[in-house]
């Protein structure tokens, strides 16, 4: 049998049917957009499939914190926690960088698992940006890879300019100019996350001060980068990718502050994606408020890493109380991961001073941020909310298992439902969709009028029939769900055997 998909998160609206109208005589007969039955008659609109009551919401984390020993980029590996940090050595114009690996078996208790020094000699001590990953595609000596971006020899600058002028302005860095200032992203790899070896080349001439990510899609087959854009004097994050880690494309646009926000930079990317379903690509941007240089980190969300959407319901990971170690700018790391069975968790760092506060010997201190964990319950990080009575239906979805069960969150007054309908649509063994000749039809005894409702608060809550689980339909005929709530929120659904 074919792997269907198991698992469905309402993270966007991908799985969700926006409907529409359709039109009728006032005795109920159907009429046809092209070609209506003459004379005309009063067209009577009635919905179908339209959402009503609900909303797409984002979930606030609970944070924790500090956590010593907690990296920016954070992977499981082996059953294993591990992280990556960088630290400088030596003086302005150090001649080394040393790249700290540290294990966990739970995420909280860290140790430092090797310390690898890199020579970079000639390179500004401004070693900064660095993002880590364990790359699927890499030969066996490049499986880890890592990305910086240094300041380059200055006597370099010249020929680093000379390919760079030759792109496009669009794709251009306005800050960089070839007597000022000449910034690279520069990579390492590894064969076991432990001892790194610099690449002699830079992967491009871009200046990536604070954040970049890199991984491979293996929908694409491509290598994709985030990294931060500067245009119109406001940071933004732009997009590019490779076929072999080495060359890039061009950096296009791909996130950029609204217009309605004159102050505010969107100044970190934060991407990963959500463990173990590599289909639903996040982002956990930090939002830099200028006007009182604080920050605030909001979730993104897209079906194929190109284009993006705020989910709405506001930040997601905020500052702390007063006096707190992230009580003023806080800004997201990598990756989400698994922390414990039940919940997923992002790093993310803050410190108790405005982003451009004065930097005194106690200020630099607090600098880079101390690091804690941002989390969620499994699942939980944005879903489908109902306050008062709501509906909607969802997109046709191969079944993929006997029975199905929701991830969802019913208040005391409240109720869950799930109808099921029989879309006419199946999918082959290459999980493309053909059409076969059958009219979109309720189940016979799994509409939401038969269904039993779902209380409480629960991951895993199973669907019911008048007492009967089984769904009684063949696995891979797709089926559009039918779900009716009252009070509550629903987060995913899920085939199970």
């Amino acid at each position: 049998m074919p792997d269907y998909p198991r698992q469905c998160l309402f993270l966007d609206y991908r799985h969700i049917r926006c409907g529409d109208l359709q039109w009728f005589t006032p005795d109920g007969a159907p009429l046809p957009l092209r070609n209506p039955p003459e004379p005309p008659t009063s067209a009577c609109a009635r919905p179908r499939f339209m959402p009503r009551g609900v909303r797409l919401q984002a979930e606030p984390a609970a944070q924790e914190g500090p956590v010593e020993g907690l990296g920016g980029s954070v992977i499981v590996d082996g059953g294993l926690y591990r992280c990556w940090d960088a630290e400088l050595g030596g003086e302005a114009g150090a001649a080394e960088v040393r790249l700290v690996c540290r294990e966990s078996p739970d995420g909280r208790q860290w140790r430092t698992a090797a310390v690898s020094a890199i020579s970079v000699g000639g390179q500004d001590t401004c070693l900064e940006g660095w993002g880590f990953f364990k790359d699927p595609n890499g030969i066996p000596s490049e499986r880890y890879k890592a990305v910086y971006s240094p300041r380059p020899p200055k006597g370099e600058w010249a020929r680093l300019w000379e390919g760079y002028r030759h792109r496009h302005p669009r794709f251009r860095d306005e800050r960089l100019a070839p007597e000022v200032k000449m910034r690279v992203l520069l990579g390492a790899v590894s064969p076991d996350g432990l001892q790194w070896t610099l690449l002699p080349e830079p992967l491009m001439v871009h200046m990536s001060d604070t954040d970049t990510t890199v991984y491979y899609d293996s929908a694409l087959r491509k290598y994709v980068l985030y990294t931060r854009r500067y245009t119109h004097d406001r940071r933004s994050i732009g997009r590019a990718e490779s076929d072999d880690f080495r060359h890039w494309g061009p950096i296009f646009p791909c996130i950029e502050p609204e217009m309605d926000d004159l102050t505010t930079d969107i100044y970190t990317n934060g991407r990963t994606e959500y463990p173990g379903l590599p289909q639903y690509h996040l982002m956990f941007p930090m939002f830099y408020h200028r006007w009182d240089q604080t920050a605030d980190i909001h979730l993104y969300s897209s079906a194929d890493g190109v284009a993006w959407r705020r989910v709405p319901g506001g930040p997601v990971i905020r500052t702390g109380p007063g006096g707190r170690w992230d009580s003023e700018f806080i800004s997201s790391g990598k990756n989400l991961v698994p922390l414990g069975t039940d919940r997923v968790a992002v790093p993310y760092e803050g410190t108790p001073y405005p982003h451009k506060y004065p930097r005194w010997s106690a200020v630099r201190q607090c600098w880079p941020g101390v690091k804690g964990w941002a989390s969620w319950p499994r699942g939980r990080l944005c879903g489908v909310t109902a306050d008062t009575e709501g509906e909607f239906w969802t997109l046709p979805t191969p079944v993929g298992g006997r029975r199905l069960r929701l991830n969802v969150r019913v208040r005391c007054a409240g109720e869950a439902r799930v109808g099921v309908i029989r879309s006419g649509v199946v999918a082959d063994s290459t999980d493309t969709l053909a059409r076969v000749p059958l009219r979109p039809t309720e189940a016979e005894g799994r509409t939401v009028l038969d269904c039993d409702p779902i209380h409480g608060d629960s991951l895993a809550a199973p669907v019911t029939w008048r007492g009967v689980a089984e769904l009684g339909i063949p696995p891979g005929e797709c089926v559009s769900l039918h779900v009716q709530l009252r009070s509550a929120k629903l987060f995913g659904f899920e085939w199970v055997e």
